[in-house]
């Protein structure tokens, strides 16, 4: 070994840039001074690792975090950390932490493998158990230290969808400034009980929220504003009521969108019927539903189809050709806000 670590440094470049990913981190095994000179190199040195995606999970009853890492041709990198037992697996591998606090070293080992990934992430996925009764648990600082990383380097996943399971939104807030907002094109925000409660605060002041294509949250959003998520081309929420006023709102920016596909609004209670009525004016209806279709600006093709479904409370938006509303319907003009 100390034959290659004699090697000018011209030479070891060539070997790391020749070398793949999985090599590059085999030799970062073999002795303490060549992980040195790997960990050392620039980023632009170290080859791609193509992850399409990356899946990172802390589980509460376990107190264990778990890193996974897919690869494009199926490849498979699987990290796991145990608070409990106090080590870290790397694909079987099992190396004992000592005094070493797991959270860090998960952090540490994080922060090298994303320094590999250059091309873009397809998917970032996030499980953050309950921790909040575990006090003596260290896992439950694992979203800000990951945020920290983050800025301290001031570097961005550039994925294409960002996926957030959780239970409080204090864990969203860390972790949703991390995405490339140039890159983001998805973010999906899940519960993991039934029915739990969010409000967006300041999520919507990111970049990350602004230029986003497609936003789905399973969470009951309470005191909704339509004004945070109109500019979504496509959406999917969940919330208590919306007032008809509201809904109007709704209604005139997406008519007054040029890139807007299709929404769901799920609300738990609608008694806005009569008020919708009088802003709308009659329904057409078909079986549970009652439906609105306006014209949409500067398009004589397109109509925004309303579709409220009583049965459940939801409120359906979609784009639709003129020629797809159905006879004995009005396709209401377009109206200037």
């Amino acid at each position: 070994m100390a034959l290659i670590l004699e090697m000018p440094e011209l030479v070891l470049d060539k070997i790391i840039e020749f070398s793949d990913f999985k090599a590059v981190l085999t030799l970062r095994q073999v002795c303490r001074d060549f992980r040195n000179f790997i960990d050392d190199l620039k980023d632009s040195k170290l080859p791609d690792s193509k992850f399409s995606k990356i899946e990172i999970i802390s589980d509460k009853d376990e107190r264990r975090i778990t890193f996974d890492f897919v690869g494009p041709d199926d490849s498979f990198y699987h990290f796991e950390y145990s608070e409990i037992e106090n080590l870290r697996s790397f694909n079987g591998k099992i190396t004992i932490l000592e005094n070493l606090n797991v959270v860090d070293v998960a952090i540490q080992d994080l922060e090298l493998i994303l320094k590999f990934q250059k091309s873009n992430l397809q998917r970032l996925y996030f499980y953050f158990d309950d921790f909040r009764l575990q006090t003596e648990s260290s896992i439950h600082t694992l979203p800000i230290k990951i945020s920290n990383i983050f800025n301290v380097s001031r570097r961005k996943i550039k994925t294409r969808e960002l996926s957030i399971k959780t239970y409080h939104q204090s864990q969203i807030l860390p972790i949703l400034p991390i995405a490339d907002p140039e890159a983001l094109k998805i973010i999906d925000l899940y519960e993991l009980d039934d029915d739990m409660e969010i409000g967006f605060g300041d999520m919507v002041k990111s970049e990350q929220w602004k230029k986003v294509k497609e936003m789905n949250c399973d969470f009951r959003v309470w005191n909704l504003k339509v004004e945070d998520i109109c500019h979504f081309p496509r959406f999917r929420v969940k919330s208590y009521t919306i007032s008809a006023r509201d809904l109007d709102y709704l209604k005139k920016a997406l008519t007054s969108s040029l890139k807007f596909e299709y929404s769901l609004l799920a609300v738990r209670n609608f008694d806005e019927n009569e008020g919708i009525f009088n802003l709308w004016g009659p329904a057409y209806l078909y079986e549970s539903s009652s439906l609105w279709y306006f014209r949409m600006k500067n398009s004589d093709e397109n109509i925004l189809l309303v579709d409220y479904q009583q049965d459940d409370n939801h409120i359906y938006f979609n784009v639709i050709k003129i020629r797809e509303v159905p006879n004995g319907a009005v396709a209401q003009e377009y109206k200037e806000n």
